[in-house]
């Protein structure tokens, strides 16, 4: 096999360090990747020209083959190793690191490079990092899609100290051996970017690596790490992998290979449960699981295992075995925040199975078993809830805490509801979460006995917290000044404190203080919540926000609360349209003031298409209303259909209104008709008077049938007749 060195000219477009010392030695194998293999030289040149450090670039397809990308590599290395390609990566590998001069090894590929080189260089900088640690790792972000947007996250960990000795092993997927790793030191600053992988290609190179897997298997059966990448090799093909996972398993135990303290075989096997899992084969999963979980002690691994059990219909395995599996997983996840280890650190390959979101997934989906299945769910429940471990954070803990409480509020648990109270208490104090998560149980009650079932059970909480002092006493008579020496300064009604509105307004005192300098996006936030609130109670919000009116000066935020009460009690078809119709020219009123505190004037009068729908809509609304009120009703649904047009959510009310006015029309047709019947009788009789020389008389029922038809244009004929 032909190898030789091309020595290059050490001065670079670039500055390096004037030093003959080498810490790093960058070693990457440069095919035919013209379309990134800059973009690669240029993501680790920083290193380069700030660390002592060389480049050396492994040529695998010659100067007569090559892309040009040997010519771009002569611009950055140091020196060229042309290698002929073997269908062995180690070998290659181990032909740049023949060369190297570094006390650290960083090996690539032509189709990575480093996000930012930054993070890096401030580790080989420091001698108390880079002479105590033998182990740099990070995040590959491995692309998907030509886009660069999809993308599946490994841990990359080819950065290494090396010492006399090492070398790379495994024709694919190679590993390099002879190093005794004691310390890694993971860099979360930056990650590498791989786009090797995509569309064709990533077909293309599975191919060639199986063909290169499958060939040196035949050679060394007892290989572990090639029976782990070949099943791994099957990717989604669940068929395949359980297939790839049986064949190793079968072959090293055959050889008595099977070894319970080797990663390698306790990934093989649980890449078989996962097959087994993933095609439904559940009592062939059961079997395999009480096998594993005899011999692996590891937790993390253990909780793998415990999350294929869950993985199927939670009432399939019934309450105890769904509670023994989320206990397993449990200590998985423990594990890894006690160790400070990301889950991907600790394996490659089922580093996703482990996360905290799944965690409290399946917690939620145990609540819901217990709910379905036993006549005494609570208790179930309950001893969940003392396990979980809420010390440990994730976006979906949230939903598991409300849940929670929701059980313990319901059956009036008052210890549970302490502990989970002191589970959330920092240095005194109750968090935020805890206290959003009782809003979100209040705002869903509908009853007046829950609310003062809830309102009692927060009063037993303990614990410093200013949102939490407001939701106790969201329905309690409070001084202004009691409020002042309550609440910290600078407090606002900012979510979850939204209940200082209705503290403030049922007692009298204006809010503003409250909501000033808060937001628009954080006022909406909050308005929203008591809209929701409230809305348990349609029937109270016209009272609510006549009370809003009755202490709280107009402003931008009490005009936008106002508007978005009303609008949620205008817009719902269950109210009797004459109350709607009240509201309504309020609602249009509340949304003019608020406009007109925020957009032009000019742009409010003419209900300018540069303002937002639902601010047309309320003008245009409350111009047709006016129109109604003084009865010019053509002209009303001229301006009703407008503001359908602009605004289509209140179609419900624009119809109902239309429908109203339409039979009101049509009443006053019926009534017109009947009048015109009843004057045609009665002029008939005047007639008959006058011929009859009665005339006093006649002219007595004409006065009569102006009050009936005054706009009759033969009342003024009738009138001179009776003169005459």
């Amino acid at each position: 096999m032909e190898t030789w060195v091309e020595e290059l000219p050490k001065k670079k477009f670039f500055s390096r360090v004037n030093t003959t010392e080498c810490l790093v030695t960058i070693s990457m194998l440069v095919s035919n990747r013209i379309d990134t293999v800059e973009k690669c030289f240029e993501s680790f040149r920083p290193l380069l020209e700030q660390i002592p450090s060389e480049f050396i670039a492994v040529d695998t397809v010659g100067d007569e083959k090559s892309d040009g990308s040997i010519d771009v590599a002569r611009k950055y290395a140091d020196k060229i190793v042309h290698f002929e390609w073997c269908d062995d990566f180690a070998v290659a590998r181990n032909a740049g690191l023949k060369e190297a001069r570094g006390k650290w090894l960083i090996y690539l590929d032509d189709d990575e490079w480093f996000d930012d080189a930054g993070p890096l260089i401030d580790f080989f900088s420091k001698p108390e990092l880079y002479e105590n640690y033998d182990r740099i790792s990070m995040m590959e972000h491995s692309y998907t899609s030509a886009s660069q947007i999809d993308y599946v996250s490994n841990k990359f960990s080819r950065i290494s100290a090396i010492v006399p000795g090492s070398k790379f092993v495994d024709p694919v997927h190679e590993l390099l051996k002879g190093i005794v790793y004691r310390n890694e030191y993971y860099l979360k600053e930056t990650f590498v970017h791989h786009v090797g992988y995509i569309g064709k290609l990533s077909n293309k190179k599975a191919k060639r690596n199986q063909q290169i897997m499958n060939k040196e298997l035949e050679k060394n059966p007892g290989n572990f790490h090639l029976w782990l990448q070949q099943i791994a090799g099957a990717g989604d093909d669940e068929k395949e992998m359980l297939k790839f996972s049986e064949r190793a398993i079968s072959t090293l135990k055959s050889r008595e290979l099977d070894d319970w303290n080797i990663t390698d075989w306790i990934e093989i096997f649980l890449y078989r449960m996962r097959g087994y899992a993933r095609l439904k084969m559940w009592s062939d999963l059961d079997v395999n699981v009480d096998v594993f979980l005899e011999h692996v002690k590891n937790p993390f691994f253990r909780g793998v295992a415990a999350k294929f059990e869950l993985s199927r219909d939670l009432n399939e395995i019934g309450i105890e075995k769904a509670s023994k599996w989320i206990h397993i997983y449990f200590d998985a996840v423990e594990y890894c925040e006690k160790n400070n280890r990301n889950s991907e650190e600790i394996s490659y390959f089922f580093g996703h199975d482990i996360s905290k979101d799944t965690m409290y997934d399946a917690v939620e989906m145990y609540f819901n078993l217990c709910s379905k299945e036993s006549q005494d769910a609570y208790e179930e429940i309950k001893k969940m809830i003392l396990d979980v471990p809420w010390n440990i954070f994730d976006e979906k803990r949230s939903n598991v805490l409300a849940s929670s409480l929701k059980y313990a509020i319901n059956e009036e648990d008052n210890a549970i509801v302490e502990f989970l109270s002191e589970n959330f208490v920092t240095d005194g104090i109750l968090s935020d979460e805890f206290v959003k998560q009782l809003d979100r149980i209040d705002i869903g009650i509908e009853s007046d006995t829950a609310q003062e079932k809830f309102d009692q059970m927060i009063e037993m909480i303990d614990a410093k917290s200013d949102s939490l002092w407001i939701k106790q006493h969201a329905r309690k008579e409070v001084s202004d000044d009691e409020l002042k020496n309550s609440l910290c300064d600078g407090i606002t009604f900012k979510y979850p404190n939204e209940d200082l509105i209705r503290i403030c307004v049922e007692n009298g005192h204006s809010p503003q203080r409250y909501v000033e300098n808060v937001s628009f996006e954080d006022v909406s936030k909050s308005v929203s919540a008591i809209v929701t609130k409230e809305s348990m109670h349609l029937d109270g919000i016209p009272g609510f926000a006549s009370r809003i009116e009755s202490v709280w000066e107009s402003t931008v935020q009490r005009n936008y609360l106002l508007a978005n009460l009303r609008k949620r009690y205008i817009f719902q078809e269950s109210m009797a349209l004459s109350k709607v119709m009240d509201e309504s020219e309020k609602y249009c009123q509340n949304m003019l003031e608020y406009a007109n505190n925020i957009y032009l004037p000019e742009l409010c009068d003419s209900a300018s298409e540069l303002l937002p729908s639902e601010v047309r809509f309320a003008i245009l609304f409350g111009k047709a209303l006016k129109l109604k009120k003084d009865n010019h009703l053509k002209e009303c649904l001229t301006y009703l259909q407008e503001a359908l047009e602009v605004f289509k959510y209140s179609e419900s009310l624009i119809k109902r209104i239309i429908q109203s006015i339409e039979l009101e029309q049509r009443k006053r047709v019926a009534v017109n008709n009947e009048m015109a019947r009843l004057g045609n009788q009665v002029k008939s009789q005047i007639v008959a008077l006058i011929s009859q020389g009665q005339n006093e008389v006649a002219a007595g029922l004409l006065n009569e049938l102006k009050q009936i038809t005054p706009e009759d244009p033969d009342l003024a004929t009738l009138e001179k007749l009776c003169q005459s």
